[in-house]
């Protein structure tokens, strides 16, 4: 959308010059719009670049930067996986203290456990406070912990009757509670 915005602006006095005061020729045309189209691609690339919507780490710098973001780091013993529920990703309850413990779902996590970097002893994850506490980065320090127990999918009756974790939420359960 960004491109056709800034194409018409661009075109616009090209358009409005043979529309209303000369024609101009297509070969004319051409040689015309091709650096005009150039300078459009130019220009969404670096508004796009500008507004951290290109390069993740920049958009992630920036959100912490601006203390839009908030960091959790996390170290822990013990995880527990929940099987994937439709196309959510896998979930993983990981134990933050003797009553606490927390819910990660996504399909952010897929790539990450089957590259062993997760779950993780020693961890942190960075979320936005902006769009409803998006996760925007995972990054892994301590060792691979491989999931004490799996547990199954949640069924379409506890999605019906709201008896589902949602990805970041902090339960205050012990983990062992957690079926």
């Amino acid at each position: 959308m960004k491109f056709i915005g800034i194409t018409l602006v661009i075109l616009s006095p090209l358009l409005i010059y043979d529309k209303f005061i000369n024609k101009v020729s297509p070969e004319t045309q051409l040689i015309v719009v091709i650096p005009l189209l150039i300078v459009s691609v130019g220009t969404v690339i670096y508004w796009m670049n500008k507004n951290g919507e290109i390069g993740w780490n920049k958009k992630v710098e920036n959100e912490i930067k601006n203390g839009k973001a908030q960091v959790l780091k996390i170290h822990t013993d013990k995880v527990f996986k929940r099987k994937q529920t439709y196309d959510l990703g896998s979930g993983f309850y990981i134990k933050i203290s003797d009553n606490q413990t927390l819910f990660l779902q996504g399909q952010y996590f897929d790539e990450l456990q089957y590259g062993r970097k997760f779950p993780n002893t020693d961890f942190e994850i960075v979320l936005t406070k902006l769009t409803f506490n998006e996760l925007i980065d995972v990054k892994s320090f301590g060792k691979y912990l491989k999931p004490e127990k799996k547990l199954k999918a949640f069924t379409k009756e506890q999605f019906d009757k709201n008896e589902v974790h949602r990805d970041g939420d902090l339960l205050e359960i012990p983990i062992e509670q957690i079926k």
